[in-house]
């Protein structure tokens, strides 16, 4: 919070968007340093299954944003969960997919009931190709963790890729209960208006192409598709109302 405070010096061109829009003041800065010295838990250990998440959480985002930098820091004499997990996912944008699904494939002998490990094996295989093959991962995936949204998502997608009407009815079932559990997931959106409009359910495609835009924060392309959605689905039923509720929610402010 002392970091971005500092944009508080500059002038206002030189500041960050989001130092415009979240302007700081000291008194609130220095409100927040009283807190933290009086927190009861500012000298807590973490719970070690918490502290072997976040280890997991930081290899990973390292592997992906700086996959070379990744390798130096866990090489191949580390292996500790953070290492593999890192290394496997380092691999695969390194473009090496064949040490990246053994990587993966490792751990998840190691423990199959992790469901991001076959998360992951599933993206693995996505993203070098292998539309069909990622998709018993996922489906794996979403067995061991229904309710995380963002797996639902990732096995939708795989499900869209395959452009069959039996496999677009069931990614269906699965973006739905991914937009029931997070209607923020904009990703998912995107998906369900694909196969809705492969499943011939036009109304809902545009209603969902709808949602995808009032999240993404484009009001005019939210409008134009809840129009649409509002004129296909049927007066008075759940899509329709809410497509009204969309217009309403768009309109342009004067």
């Amino acid at each position: 919070m002392e970091k971005l405070g500092d944009q508080e010096a500059l002038l206002r061109r030189s500041q960050t968007s989001y130092g415009r829009t979240h302007p700081l003041s000291r008194d609130r800065i220095l409100a927040l340093g009283t807190l933290t010295d009086q927190s009861s838990s500012r000298d807590a250990v973490l719970p070690p299954d918490q502290v072997a998440m976040f280890n997991r959480v930081r290899a990973k985002v390292l592997a992906f944003l700086n996959p070379k930098k990744a390798m130096r820091l866990y090489p191949d004499t580390d292996t500790s969960v953070p290492a593999r997990y890192a290394r496997a996912v380092a691999n695969h944008q390194l473009t090496n997919p064949t040490l990246a699904v053994a990587g993966i494939d490792s751990l998840i002998t190691e423990f199959p009931d992790d469901p991001y490990f076959h998360e992951l094996k599933g993206q693995i295989l996505f993203e070098n190709g292998g539309r069909g093959a990622a998709i018993p991962p996922h489906k794996e995936a979403v067995r061991l963790a229904p309710q995380e949204p963002l797996l639902r998502l990732a096995l939708g997608q795989a499900l869209v890729a395959m452009d069959d009407p039996a496999l677009t009815k069931e990614a269906i079932i699965h973006l739905e209960e991914a937009v029931r559990i997070d209607r923020t997931l904009t990703g998912a959106w995107g998906q369900l208006a694909i196969a809705y409009g492969r499943d011939a359910q036009l109304g809902m495609s545009s209603l969902a192409s709808a949602e995808q835009a009032m999240g993404g924060g484009r009001l005019g392309d939210a409008r134009g598709h809840a129009t649409r959605a509002e004129r296909l689905l049927p007066v008075g039923s759940p899509g329709h109302l809410r497509a009204q509720d969309i217009l309403s929610a768009a309109k342009p402010r004067r």
